[in-house]
């Protein structure tokens, strides 16, 4: 079994464990990937896993696992079977968009629970904010490609609104100008072409 394989049936116990428990960040990016079948758009295995969970299913988790707490970050973390999750609990946690609401319009796919693409697009970007060009970074850039264009012209804009920030909506029309698509694209111009012209239209059919 390969670790990202690993970290799917973790994910998938989880969430059949513990009900409040929603997938975010490359998790969740991956399965809706694989729910829409889009063969355009390469899929990425993630080496770790982020997820928010209600402060009552905290309560439970915390009594199965060792779980420790980051208080600079304002999120506490674990390790199960060698895979790191980061854990973002219910109003301790400084995420943009609150557990509630990604609750409230997420979806489960492959039985486990992750948020819905509008809420994962404003998570990255804001994560994107603070990493910059590092390799998280850029990992950033390409899942907030692939969320707009599974997006395209479908998104949900009264979820976005609220948490569309000029500097959040900055960096989403930064990606639709930037040479991303190429690499992502397996460096094949007319694919490359294709997809940043419909990122483009989602970009600013979003802001």
């Amino acid at each position: 079994m390969s670790s990202f394989s690993k970290i799917l049936n973790l994910s998938r116990t989880l969430s059949r464990e513990l009900p409040d428990v929603v997938f975010i960040g490359g998790v969740a990016v991956y399965l809706h990937l694989i729910h829409k079948a889009l063969r355009t758009i390469p899929l990425e295995a993630s080496h770790d896993a982020d997820f928010m969970i209600s402060f009552s299913d905290y309560g439970i988790l915390k009594d199965e696992e060792e779980i420790t707490p980051t208080p600079r970050l304002a999120k506490h973390q674990m390790i199960v079977n060698n895979v790191e999750f980061d854990v973002y609990v219910e109003r301790l946690n400084r995420l943009v968009v609150p557990y509630d609401e990604v609750f409230a319009h997420s979806t489960v796919i492959e039985q486990t629970r992750i948020a819905c693409l509008e809420h994962l697009l404003i998570l990255k970007l804001e994560a994107l904010k603070h990493r910059g060009h590092s390799s998280k970074g850029e990992k950033d850039r390409r899942d907030i490609a692939k969320i707009g264009l599974l997006l395209g012209r479908r998104t949900r804009k009264s979820l976005l609104q609220p948490y569309m920030r000029k500097d959040l909506t900055k960096l989403l029309l930064d990606i639709a100008k930037s040479p991303i698509f190429f690499d992502m694209c397996s460096r094949n111009a007319h694919a490359a072409k294709k997809a940043k012209t419909s990122f483009a239209s989602f970009a600013a059919n979003a802001t």
